[in-house]
């Protein structure tokens, strides 16, 4: 009998729901984040996403490189492109990292994905745009004729936070 209470115990659905920021605070006390996105992190005003994303801005990543002499040290192609202003975007499903990471070219005041084309008429990329006093983040997945003219967007908002430097986030972008 207590096996079968036991095994009954171990099939029961798990009843509680996690949310994205606990996903998040578990992959960052492990020190699990994508060390090269991880200035801010960002979570979706619908408390029922379990996902969240995180980002960091290549002008830290130069400024860093420049104050240690590494950036010197680049081939002059490579510093060419870290002169640029891009974000390293990285997303989280349940704290399971997307397959890749993300770059976000700076468009005026907001930031673009590369453009995919998704059929023979379609393509679509994402932007990000955020505003910089509050952290409040509009995210935009933009569809395009294939000459690139906007015709509508699904966008979804929600609130960035600094990523605290206390615990060293060591996972490698891939």
């Amino acid at each position: 009998m207590r096996a079968l209470a036991l095994l009954m115990l171990l099939l029961m659905p798990q009843t509680t729901v996690r949310t994205a920021r606990e996903y998040y605070d578990e992959l960052y006390k492990a020190g699990g984040l994508d060390r090269f996105a991880d200035g801010e992190v960002c979570f979706d005003e619908d408390t029922t996403n379990q996902n969240f994303f995180i980002f960091g801005q290549s002008k830290h990543m130069r400024e860093f490189m420049k104050a240690d002499g590494t950036f010197e040290k680049l081939s002059k192609k490579m510093q060419v492109q870290l002169e640029k202003d891009f974000l390293i975007v990285r997303g989280y499903a349940k704290g399971i990292p997307f397959k890749d990471e993300e770059y976000y070219d700076k468009d005026g005041s907001t930031w673009v994905s590369q453009v995919y084309d998704i059929g023979p008429k379609n393509s679509m990329r994402i932007r990000l745009t955020i505003n910089w006093q509050t952290l409040r983040y509009k995210r935009a997945v933009e569809m395009l004729d294939h000459d690139l003219h906007y015709k509508s967007e699904v966008a979804k908002f929600g609130k960035c936070e600094d990523v605290p430097p206390d615990i060293r986030q060591t996972a490698d972008p891939n």
